[in-house]
């Protein structure tokens, strides 16, 4: 374990663009949490800490977000392929995507399978689903999993689970070992669907445009909190703003600059894109993760063209970070 004291999380203020420490924004209206301390002296003497601190031992909200993993489909900007863990009361009841990386994070954050009611894939590229054989092996499990539907080149949650699982499959092994209840999310239908509640813990899921891929954008209602997940998109769809109108917080994906080209920028929204979208909607906090890059300019290019359209709290995503959510 590492404890980080000043870079790993950053905002970016929108009147100056330049970033400042963590510490320096707690009057926020959303917190960010990094390495959490239980303690003043663990702040002060920078002790190693188990990073689940972040988000159970120091948050004063029933919802928090764990950013797993923050990076893309390639692995040279050092982070984690996409996922995240939904804390609710203190327990990680919810994984959104299981790419790579996502075992050793889980389980570094203080995650329990045991404790683990929904695991909800928003699409079936590798970079967001290939973990998950890894993560269920070799414990015994049982959880509802919502996934995409068919399209394309791409089998439907329940067939590639089958894929996996069933017998002949890929991880037949595995198969014995799992009580999976697959959700099959109509991406085709234009329409926000329930996906999954448990008590007072809504979630909710939409088709979202992402070249040929059945993708889904993902919405998490607790009571008067709320999270939405963009899942990889390329922004073309109207719809999607009042799917996500008013959330306090949003996790975009991006997965280029603004002058991408070639099969990129057919799935993925421009930076300028994102930043629209999200003004419109009214979003609270906006997180920006799946990080494709790893030019420091580059990035600071699209947080850039985001500010100019967006004017609320921005954060760069960063592996293991803790996002109390009000």
């Amino acid at each position: 374990m590492r404890w980080v004291p000043s870079n790993c999380a950053r905002f970016v203020w929108p009147a100056s663009r330049v970033t400042i420490n963590v510490a320096d924004s707690v009057r926020r209206r959303t917190r960010v949490q990094l390495r959490a301390i239980v303690g003043l002296a663990a702040l002060a003497c920078g002790f190693s800490t188990p990073a689940w601190s972040a988000c159970v031992a120091s948050s004063t909200t029933d919802l928090q977000l764990q950013i797993l993993g923050s990076g893309g489909p390639r692995g040279s900007n050092g982070r984690g392929s996409a996922s995240y863990l939904l804390w609710v009361d203190g327990v990680g009841r919810v994984l959104i995507d299981a790419g790579g990386g996502t075992k050793d994070q889980f389980f570094e954050a203080g995650g329990n399978l045991a404790d683990v009611e929904l695991i909800a894939l928003s699409h079936l590229h590798p970079d967001h689903s290939a973990e998950l054989p890894a993560l269920l092996w070799p414990d015994r499990s049982s959880f509802d999993i919502a996934g995409p539907s068919a399209g394309n080149v791409f089998p439907s949650i329940d067939e590639w689970l089958d894929r996996m699982f069933a017998v002949g499959g890929a991880y037949e092994i595995s198969g014995p070992r799992l009580d999976l209840n697959p959700i099959v999310v109509d991406v085709a239908s234009g329409r926000a669907v329930d996906v999954w509640q448990s008590g007072a813990l809504r979630i909710a899921g939409r088709g979202v445009p992402h070249g040929e891929v059945p993708a889904i954008g993902f919405r998490v209602d607790l009571g008067d909190s709320s999270i939405a997940f963009s899942s990889d998109q390329n922004g073309s769809d109207p719809d999607w703003i009042a799917f996500i109108e008013g959330v306090d917080v949003l996790v975009i994906h991006l997965g280029g600059g603004e002058n991408t080209t070639g099969p990129a920028a057919v799935l993925h929204a421009k930076p300028s894109v994102w930043g629209q979208m999200a003004q419109a909607a009214n979003v609270e906090h906006l997180i920006v993760s799946h990080i494709s890059t790893s030019s420091a300019d580059e990035l600071a290019q699209s947080l850039d063209y985001i500010r100019n359209a967006y004017d609320g709290p921005l954060t760069v995503a960063e592996d293991l970070m803790c996002i109390d959510v009000e």
